[in-house]
């Protein structure tokens, strides 16, 4: 059923893919009948008259009342084409045009080989009408037949001449209907096969999308489809988050590479998870380290560290697994940017990064540290912990928090209890 409901849809795609293809071809070519048509009633059909060459024959005075018919035709469909958006419009209009084309250039095959034996112009049409439009089902091909049988009758009705089979005029008008039928056939398959290349040019694009769109955030992606390339970018309020695995160094030479890669594809991909439901942006993995920002969003990636610890907890307790994470978070002055032209990477520098991985190497199993930044700026959502100074390398003496939980409380509350800034190390609870 899986495979039927597949094949029906694909059908109804190249359906519309089909009609889509022909409704834009059909503009252009009414633009230039319609130009012809006017060209020919207003200036060739007057000449033609006023100079004799149109003779005696009454079957002249037939040729401008086409010219203006013809003229018309072009005319209501260019004027009807901005208007129909829908499939199920394109596709009547489509059908009524090639059917009323058909019977116009009809007449004028009959009015033809009236006036001069020649028939070169209405085999044009039904050329035309195979080889340029495509209609699914087999209209085109009733269309074909209809018109050539149409034709082939009024002639011998209404003209009689012996000539008409004595020339070969006849059996050219069937070869000619035949020819447009096995190239009906032939067309409509190349464009079955030139749709089938498309939807696959399509799926691999889209499979490279989505392979670039994993490496790197959407807006880079987009930029460096666009342009070929991407300009850094400086940004004055960057959160950086750094969360690292405890002891899995030893983890790792204690266990099988099989057993090794399962953890960290698990963890991580519970982490993937949770950045995309927070809205800030992985920018890489080091290792059994996980690296995270957010531009101009603090509170985000706060939220996402409590998620990760909080996914740990509960990966620990459906394995049976003991693993401990730490994380560090900073906020601050950073430029963002893509390096190399091969595997390309896109990465963060400055000293948000820098100060954000001295918080998480310097912080403890289990526990979140942050700078006074970010104790600054989320000081009224979140719970913190005051652990005092300590020195931090290229940094010197530092003052830290570990980020605890977030806080419950009212506004009111918020502007009755802000807290302030602690002085003697002793744990800073938010109200």
């Amino acid at each position: 059923m899986h495979n039927i409901g597949r094949a029906v849809d694909d059908s109804i795609d190249f359906e519309r893919w089909l009609i889509a293809r022909s409704f834009r071809m059909l503009v252009p070519l009414c633009r230039l009948g319609l130009l012809v048509a006017l060209l020919m009633l207003l200036v060739v059909d007057p000449v033609l008259f006023a100079n004799g060459t149109w003779g005696d024959k009454p079957h002249h005075a037939h040729l401008p009342v086409w010219h203006a018919c013809a003229g018309l035709y072009f005319a209501v469909f260019l004027g009807l084409a901005p208007r129909l958006a829908g499939h199920r419009a394109r596709k009547r209009c489509l059908a009524i045009c090639m059917a009323v084309g058909a019977a116009l250039f009809t007449w004028f095959g009959f009015i033809s080989w009236v006036l001069s034996g020649d028939m070169s112009t209405y085999a044009i049409f039904l050329l035309t009408m195979v080889c340029v439009f495509s209609y699914p089902g087999r209209l085109r091909k009733a269309l074909g037949i209809a018109s050539a049988v149409s034709l082939l009758a009024s002639i011998v009705w209404f003209d009689g001449s012996s000539i008409f089979y004595t020339s070969g005029a006849a059996m050219n008008l069937l070869a000619l209907a035949v020819v447009a039928l096995l190239l009906d056939a032939h067309l409509m398959t190349m464009s079955r096969a030139l749709y089938d290349e498309k939807r696959l040019v399509e799926h691999e694009r889209a499979r490279a999308d989505a392979v670039l769109f994993n490496a790197l955030p959407m807006a880079i992606a987009n930029e460096l489809k666009r342009n070929n390339a991407v300009a850094a970018q400086k940004h004055a309020r960057v959160a950086v988050l750094f969360v690292d695995i405890v002891g899995f160094t030893r983890f790792s030479a204690m266990h099988p590479p099989d057993a090794v890669l399962r953890v960290l594809d698990t963890v991580f991909s519970e982490f993937d998870a949770l950045v995309d439901r927070h809205g800030v942006e992985k920018i890489k993995t080091i290792g059994d380290a996980y690296m995270v920002i957010g531009k101009d969003a603090v509170a985000p990636v706060a939220e996402l560290a409590l998620d990760m610890f909080a996914a740990v907890a509960q990966y620990n307790q459906r394995t049976g697994s003991t693993l401990a994470v730490r994380a560090g978070m900073h906020v601050g002055p950073a430029i963002t940017g893509v390096i190399g032209v091969k595997r390309l990477h896109y990465d963060v520098w400055g000293d948000a990064v820098n100060t954000a991985s001295r918080m998480e190497s310097t912080g403890q199993p289990g526990r979140i540290q942050v700078s006074a930044a970010v104790w600054q700026a989320l000081r009224l959502q979140h719970r913190f912990e005051c652990r005092g100074t300590i020195a931090i390398k290229g940094k010197g003496p530092m003052c830290t928090f570990f980020l605890l939980d977030r806080a419950i409380k009212t506004d009111q509350q918020s502007s009755a209890h802000e807290p302030t800034w602690p002085v003697d190390g002793s744990p800073l609870l938010a109200a």
